[in-house]
């Protein structure tokens, strides 16, 4: 498929920059603050919703985070589940790296309608990310998780190949800090898909997102 305008994982889309802020936060204490301080330092479309590790979401901790990210103008993604993403009137799902990636996309679109963004984690897969992509995904990403610097390098490899070649929209997870968005940026991503802290103060936090956020306005200004 041919590059054409990117589009944002929301339905509105917005322009500035090429790359764009995604922010991921896990529910939990102080997770409010962490991504309020996140919206007054930097632009981001949309937030993930991601449970902590051998957790799963529940509807309490998750509703003050969606809304929030809603009200910012941003859209709301929850993690792998879609029944929870259609109570809370969230605006899509992202869905981990597995198997049955058609079957997967199919049934959260059957629960969340044609409007509803769709999201995939390709793993470390090609083929898992052109299923995702042929099935109608609003973004296909790639993360490294626990692979360490190979795992980061495998990450970067597929980002530069999906970008020069498709036309669905790309993600970055596993962003840590404003040298990986520029990197994402560069690579031709289109979102950049920033992890939060769990223990970060909300100065911490204005620290990183403001250093993201200039990281692509620098790219923007640069022509890149």
């Amino acid at each position: 498929m041919a590059k054409t305008k990117k589009k944002s994982p929301k339905a509105a889309e917005i322009d500035w920059p090429a790359c764009q802020l995604m922010l991921v936060v896990e529910p939990g204490a102080g997770a409010r603050e962490r991504l309020t301080a996140a919206f007054e330092h930097c632009q981001a479309v949309a937030v993930l919703i991601r449970p902590k590790p051998e957790h799963q979401l529940g509807a309490g901790e998750v509703k003050p985070l969606v809304d929030l990210a809603q009200d910012q103008g941003a859209a709301a993604i929850i993690f792998g589940d879609a029944q929870l993403a259609k109570t809370l009137r969230a605006d899509g799902v992202h869905l981990p790296a597995g198997l049955d990636t058609r079957a997967r996309i199919a049934d959260a679109r059957a629960m969340l309608g044609a409007e509803a963004s769709i999201g995939v984690d390709a793993g470390h897969s090609r083929h898992e990310a052109m299923e995702a992509g042929e099935a109608g995904a609003e973004y296909v990403a790639f993360g490294y998780g626990a692979g360490g610097p190979a795992g980061r390098l495998q990450r970067d490899e597929l980002i530069a190949w999906w970008a020069g070649i498709f036309e669905v929209p790309c993600v970055v997870l596993d962003v840590e800090c404003a040298d990986e968005v520029r990197i994402a940026d560069k690579q031709g991503a289109d979102f950049a898909a920033l992890t939060l802290p769990s223990q970060a103060s909300p100065d911490e936090i204005a620290v990183l997102t403001g250093e993201a956020d200039a990281a692509l306005l620098q790219g923007v200004l640069a022509g890149e």
